[in-house]
């Protein structure tokens, strides 16, 4: 058997550029460090952050500071009044005007502070949806570790049935040339045996598609190939959770309230356009002007000012009620989605564990039947060795014994699988 492993890493080495040791824990903590989706929703996270201010919820003014200056020269002649002339070919004038404004909305019928529950309520819903985006990489991920350790376990049971076809074609073989048997045992043990091989060659393309997608989760080269656990930790003895629980702890169901609360605080924030704003508008002026020619010859003005305006929208062509009734039917839209969710997170769930409860018995039947396969083998061979028993039986034998491997591992894969999608509905793959 151990010459028969010595060809199927062959074959693999001819597909794998390099080989390293990686564990569950491991592909998880390279999936939350470098997987591109949950990159793109931490930066949401932080985008929504910085969103989140009371300058841009409106609390804050406007302050400006400006300044101009301007400086002319013109050809000047006046005659004034007393009867003197003034005449100056090059008179110049400067003007000097620095100022500090402030623009400040006072009050605008409640609008900023809707508008900040609001930005609380996004950024909210941005690590809301992190927090999902972290729990689905991590199920994917621990979903197609556990397909790579299947198909290596798929690629043993072949090995053995490799190895099973073999011993039994020497036996044959050596029974042949004996005289104890005819040349049709061996015949049939080599055709199996070239067949057994031949598999080995699909199994190891399904083991590098499968590496592939692992490489793909955790941001990794895709020619890495690695050497995976043996076996996986299966929990079987998960306990169902009731509606109202999966209701308050599922992300999606969560996301969904969110985006509920924020349409409800836009309808709220439609109807304030309806109120008054009042706006405080002022600063500080500060004017010199210097002139060669004229009645003035310097002057300066500086001091502060201020306004106090308020506005009431009377007609606007129906905008602010239109506006106002989107808003609303808005809500009443991401309601409807929120309970079509709940029904679909519910349909699930429910599918999910009986999904679970059945790849359980799955597995127990198979972890059982496979001591019964390998005692019938052993059984069957001690037989044909002894020339009692017949090549058609041992050849089943060998068939059952080595479907029950797959069986059992096909099963262990399937609990793995259903054990993640029930934790991923619970948010339990992952502790924040």
């Amino acid at each position: 058997m151990v010459k028969h492993f010595v060809f199927l890493l062959v074959l693999f080495h001819g597909v794998a550029h390099a080989q390293v040791r990686l564990t569950l824990q491991e592909a998880i903590a390279k999936t939350l460090q470098h997987n591109f989706d949950i990159g793109v929703a931490d930066i949401d996270v932080q985008q929504a952050a910085r969103n989140n201010t009371l300058g841009n919820a409106g609390f804050a003014p406007n302050v400006i500071l400006s300044t101009s200056t301007s400086r002319s020269k013109s050809n000047v002649y006046n005659e004034l009044a007393s009867g003197a002339v003034q005449s100056n070919p090059k008179a110049g004038s400067t003007n000097i005007n620095p100022a500090l404004t402030v623009n400040w909305t006072i009050f605008d019928g409640g609008r900023m502070f809707l508008i900040k529950k609001q930005l609380n309520e996004f950024e909210a819903l941005s690590q809301v949806q992190l927090k999902a985006q972290i729990q689905t990489m991590v199920s994917r991920t621990i979903q197609m570790y556990a397909q790579v350790v299947w198909q290596r376990k798929q690629l043993l049971a072949n090995s053995t049935a490799i190895a099973l076809a073999k011993t039994r074609m020497e036996v044959s073989d050596l029974k042949f040339k004996t005289g104890a048997s005819a040349k049709i045992d061996y015949l049939q043990a080599r055709v199996d045996y070239n067949a057994r091989r031949s598999d080995s060659v699909r199994f190891v393309a399904n083991l590098t598609n499968a590496a592939d997608s692992l490489n793909v989760l955790m941001g990794e080269r895709e020619n890495t190939t690695y050497i995976v656990d043996d076996s996986l930790s299966l929990n079987k003895n998960l306990k169902a959770i009731d509606n109202d629980r999966l209701r308050d702890i599922n992300l999606s169901l969560s996301a969904y309230r969110t985006n509920t609360e924020i349409s409800k605080l836009n309808a709220k924030i439609a109807k304030s356009s309806f109120l008054p704003t009042v706006t405080f508008n002022g600063g500080y002026v500060y004017n010199q002007t210097t002139n060669a020619t004229g009645f003035a010859l310097f002057s300066r003005s500086y001091g502060p000012n201020g306004m106090l305006s308020a506005s009431i929208p009377v007609f606007g062509g129906g905008n602010l009620r239109r506006q106002s009734d989107v808003a609303s039917l808005q809500v009443m839209r991401d309601q409807l989605l929120y309970e079509k969710q709940n029904t679909v997170v519910g349909r699930q769930y429910r599918t999910g564990w009986r999904n679970y409860q059945l790849a359980v018995t799955a597995y127990q039947i198979a972890d059982e039947n496979i001591g019964y396969a390998k005692e019938n083998l052993d059984v069957q061979q001690s037989r044909f060795r002894l020339g009692v028993g017949t090549t058609l039986e041992v050849r089943q034998a060998e068939n059952d014994y080595v479907i029950a491997l797959s069986t059992l591992y096909t099963a262990a894969y399937d609990l793995k699988v259903n054990e993640t999608v029930v934790l991923e509905l619970e948010n339990q793959l992952v502790k924040q």
